[in-house]
């Protein structure tokens, strides 16, 4: 196929019924593309089992669109943030989720990297957890540890959920 199809193409293509479009965007900034997204994701669990060690952090892919996000320590600065869960020995992405903003008129999510983490775990057991602090946290740890799943992840000092004893 030529790269001239190909844009073409691309440029029209979509994934999703004209006729909800609007009512689904209004509560899902994925809508366009959500079905398509969740098949692909689901497939992603089926074609692969991860090894004892997996990992957690962000990606940010390059994009300017309506829910892109800022982060000035990416290369690409302005992006969709997906979080994954990889295989640590391959790489593979085995679990995503696409940040697409907070919720218009709510407050701003409590411990969302700990609802992450849980989500993206949520079929493993008897795994090792490595992630950033951004995740990491005292109450995650007890609630993989109940789950036989086991976490390495670095801590920050100021996080009120910390216990005392574990600072000095």
């Amino acid at each position: 196929m030529s790269l001239r199809r190909f844009q073409n193409i691309s440029r029209v293509i979509r994934f999703d019924e004209k006729s909800d479009r609007n009512e689904r965007r209004a509560r899902d900034k994925l809508a366009p593309i959500r079905d398509f997204w969740n098949r692909w994701e689901s497939n992603l669990r089926k074609l692969f089992n991860p090894g004892e060690c997996v990992t957690v952090d962000e990606q940010l892919v390059t994009y300017r669109g309506p829910f892109k996000q800022y982060i000035p320590s990416k290369p690409g600065k302005y992006g969709i943030k997906i979080w994954a869960l990889c295989d640590t020995e391959t790489s593979y992405a085995w679990s995503l989720q696409v940040y697409t903003g907070k919720e218009r008129n709510c407050k701003p999510e409590k411990d969302q990297g700990r609802r992450v983490v849980l989500d993206l775990i949520k079929d493993l057991k008897g795994h090792n957890v490595t992630c950033d602090n951004f995740f990491t946290s005292h109450e995650l740890g007890i609630e993989l540890y109940k789950r036989n799943i086991t976490m390495v992840g670095t801590i920050r000092k100021n996080k009120t959920s910390l216990p005392q004893k574990f600072c000095s």
